[in-house]
């Protein structure tokens, strides 16, 4: 695994070979974004969260749950976005303004400049988003009616999985895990958002 500075992001992904993501706010220019894989056994670099599990589960087929089984690519980009749209309501004013303090000096300055003009939302503001927070993490919970498993698919993870968690997890780690913001929404839905981070433990080892 190599950490990168996020203004370093282009500047790597180029070098490697890898392809842009989607294009910046000009429509024009090509935007790349990480996580990127960069196979040394098999010469492969791959970008895009989903090439990636794709890539993985035909490369590595026996290295863990089957992210992608054959049929559901276009139902779990589907689901992917519907929880992106869920939560971009935080992304801006609570991500990108408190997590800043807690980055590397290169990015923390990246960040600054390219959001100085936003401010960490405090009291009724904060509250209003952490309310409609709970609302579509509410909404979530009832597509998982009736369902077996804690997963989106049953028993074992898929790539839809991850969206959900990739957003309980930043969450947990710019609120802080001993936060009261974090242990709301861990307890949520009958602690179903707390133990989905749990379940997901056994896969955030880094290599």
């Amino acid at each position: 695994t190599v950490y990168v500075e996020l203004p370093d992001v282009e500047a790597l992904a180029k070098k490697i070979g890898a392809s842009p993501t989607s294009t910046k706010p000009d429509g024009i220019s090509p935007f790349y974004t990480i996580p990127i894989i960069q196979d040394d056994t098999t010469g492969a670099v791959v970008s895009d969260s989903a090439a990636l599990a794709a890539y993985l589960d035909k490369t590595y087929p026996s290295s863990g749950p089957v992210l992608i089984p054959t049929g559901t690519m276009t139902l779990q980009l589907a689901f992917a976005d519907a929880v992106n749209d869920a939560f971009n309501h935080l992304r801006l004013p609570l991500f990108y303004s408190d997590m800043v303090v807690t980055m590397n000096d290169r990015t923390t300055v990246y960040m600054r400049e390219k959001f100085s003009k936003l401010e960490a939302p405090e009291g009724e503001e904060r509250e209003k988003l952490w309310t409609l927070t709970r609302e579509n993490l509410g909404k979530m919970n009832r597509w998982f009616e009736g369902s077996v498993g804690e997963f989106v698919l049953g028993s074992e993870p898929c790539f839809a999985d991850t969206a959900i968690c990739e957003f309980l997890w930043f969450t947990r780690r710019v609120v802080g895990e001993e936060s009261e913001e974090w242990k709301d929404i861990a307890s949520w839905n009958d602690g179903r958002w707390g133990r989905y981070v749990e379940n997901f433990k056994l896969y955030e080892k880094i290599l």
